[in-house]
């Protein structure tokens, strides 16, 4: 019933996928001008990263939860399962936060690691036997890539509970 519903209204599924369509076209773009702009001001100055790609993925998603809750927010049919959403809150929240203590344990890692800076990008690092330079830094992970050129992605949250040997610079 809901979804005929749904389906026959047209207008706002229209509505609905030009703000999906439109998020999803604006934050690719302003991820990539941020990229640009950070290669060219890391020749230019040599700073830090690190700080500044954990900036861009809290923009991005940020981005993405305006834009995809702009167009639920048009869709007819999520007003009334709002109600329903609502009551069921408490319960989702608990069903969720099991089910999502990993996913949360290497997201507050990754923040941690953002604000400690233990190491940053391009620096030489060794986790558990695996080591070689910091490509990026994530939420939920830190991708090392060795002389072979093979990379090693490492959850947060096995970062923060291991040991980590930092090479110094030459």
């Amino acid at each position: 019933m809901k979804i005929r519903e749904l389906l026959s209204d047209t207008e706002s599924l229209i509505i609905f996928g030009v703000i999906v369509v439109a998020t999803i076209i604006f934050s690719t773009f302003v991820n990539r001008i941020f990229l640009k702009k950070l290669k060219n001001k890391n020749e230019e100055l040599r700073i830090d990263l690190t700080s500044f790609m954990f900036i861009k993925h809290i923009l991005i998603l940020t981005i993405y939860l305006v834009g995809i809750g702009w167009g639920l927010s048009v869709l007819p049919i999520t007003k009334t399962f709002a109600h329903s959403l609502l009551a069921g809150a408490g319960a989702t929240t608990l069903i969720i936060g099991f089910a999502s203590q990993n996913i949360l344990g290497n997201m507050m890692s990754g923040i941690f690691i953002m604000l400690n800076k233990p190491f940053k990008i391009n620096d030489k690092i060794e986790i558990q036997g695996k080591d070689g330079k910091v490509i990026e830094i994530s939420w939920h992970d830190t991708i090392i890539e060795n002389e072979n050129s093979d990379r090693f992605i490492i959850p947060n949250s096995l970062i923060s509970s291991s040991i980590i040997r930092k090479f110094k610079e030459k």
